[in-house]
């Protein structure tokens, strides 16, 4: 029975070579930083109530965790596509009936309780591609890869109706991470990476557009020196990348609009757009090296940042411990991401290699995303911070994460 099973691994599981100290309390350190940080972002609102609802929601997700390192790994693979078919049938629905939140129509409700399907959908597809790619599959097929990329994509197109263009980000880089950790062509990153970039520098005039344009085709051209009908190809595409941008941009709504201007220069509207990312600069270099105590936060207290208890989040501790805590609160997430990309390199098994990197992939972007946005070095897109935001799904989540990985330590001698 797997109750028994559970039982008899438990003790197992406690033993110091079995045991994943590292992922464990670093995560849990973590979960700890993001509730004093919500406390205190919520305190001089008389908001305790978010407090307390995180807290039973990080209850129930340790809980879960210790669950996610007793099961059996292969149990992982054997649900991997039925839960990939479920997470995009609760993504389509949640496009048509789902809850608007914060303009996104991402939730769906159930009485007092409301979670994002594209939380599940992270962790399904990060099963699928790995139950996939677990049979020997070589991405240097055209075929193979044409796969691994629609089933990142499927999801990324339901998403993009809510719309959620933060998560669909989210899933891009996921599956440049899998790809390359998977033994994709190098080729295959740069003709995603160049037009992005290209994308990018052409917002801000036709000179760079026309530099970018240029130092991309000499990439292609003399570093990589591929069949000449490819590379003929992909310049096409970064040409014509080059072109649609503006004409892409005109058709963003607004907000959107908006969004991309502050990232530029925040100043340009600093009671409106650049309001958040003004105010957050501020509340985190205003903690200068220890910071001004706990509770004792001028931006946060006095709620200059908007929601400062979700996107924002790392706004609070940098005041409030400095840049000192900072750097403590950036190491935790070194130890776990790291911690994940170990994993990956040691296990046996292709399946829990992908899923342990795609794990860490996740983690990586979140943090990298949710700080740039915090510093105006990314626009304001709607990424929480891992184990640290208010927010139910997320947490439940990342913990659910947090204990495949290290079901996967555990496992990691394991061949199947």
């Amino acid at each position: 029975m797997p109750i028994e099973r559970a039982q008899m691994e438990f003790p197992e599981m406690l033993e110091r070579k079995n045991f994943d100290v590292t992922t464990f309390f670093s995560v849990l350190l973590l979960t700890a930083a993001g509730f004093l940080a919500i406390y205190s972002a919520t305190y001089a609102a008389n908001m305790n109530n978010r407090f307390g609802q995180q807290l039973l929601f990080a209850a129930g997700g340790i809980g879960a965790m210790i669950v996610m390192a007793l099961l059996p790994v292969r149990w992982f693979q054997a649900i991997a596509y039925p839960l990939y078919v479920i997470s995009l049938g609760l993504l389509a629905f949640v496009a048509i009936k789902g809850k608007v939140v914060y303009g996104h129509r991402s939730w769906i409700a159930i009485g007092g309780f409301q979670f994002q399907p594209s939380e599940i959908a992270k962790l399904a597809t990060i099963f699928t591609v790995a139950a996939f790619l677990h049979k020997g599959r070589d991405l240097k097929q055209f075929k193979n890869l044409l796969i691994i990329v629609v089933l990142v994509v499927v999801p990324v197109a339901l998403i993009l109706k809510e719309p959620d263009p933060g998560t669909a980000v989210i899933f891009a880089g996921l599956l440049i991470v899998l790809l390359l950790w998977s033994g994709a062509d190098l080729y295959l990153l740069a003709a995603l990476v160049i037009p992005a970039l290209v994308a990018i520098l052409s917002l801000f005039g036709q000179t760079p557009t026309v530099i970018s344009v240029l130092a991309g085709g000499a990439i292609l051209f003399f570093v990589f020196r591929r069949n000449l009908a490819l590379t003929i190809l992909t310049f096409g595409i970064v040409i014509a990348v080059a072109f649609s941008t503006n004409f892409i941009y005109e058709h963003l709504h607004q907000y959107q609009r908006n969004r991309v201007q502050v990232l530029l220069n925040p100043e340009l509207d600093p009671l409106g757009a650049g309001y958040n990312v003004i105010q957050t600069r501020m509340a985190i270099g205003s903690g200068g090296l220890t910071g001004k105590g706990y509770l004792k936060g001028t931006q946060t207290q006095l709620r200059y940042v908007p929601k400062q208890w979700t996107d924002f989040i790392i706004s609070v501790p940098s005041e409030e411990f400095g840049f000192i805590g900072a750097v403590v609160i950036l190491l935790l997430y070194l130890f776990v991401i790291f911690r994940g990309v170990a994993i990956a390199s040691s296990v046996r098994s292709i399946f829990s290699s992908v899923v342990a990197i795609g794990i860490a992939g996740i983690w990586f972007l979140h943090v990298t995303v949710n700080i740039g946005m915090a510093l105006g070095l990314m626009p304001v897109i709607g990424i929480p911070l891992p184990f640290m935001s208010y927010g139910g799904s997320a947490l439940l989540t990342n913990l659910l994460m947090a204990g495949i990985l290290m079901n996967l330590y555990r496992n990691r001698k394991v061949l199947f």
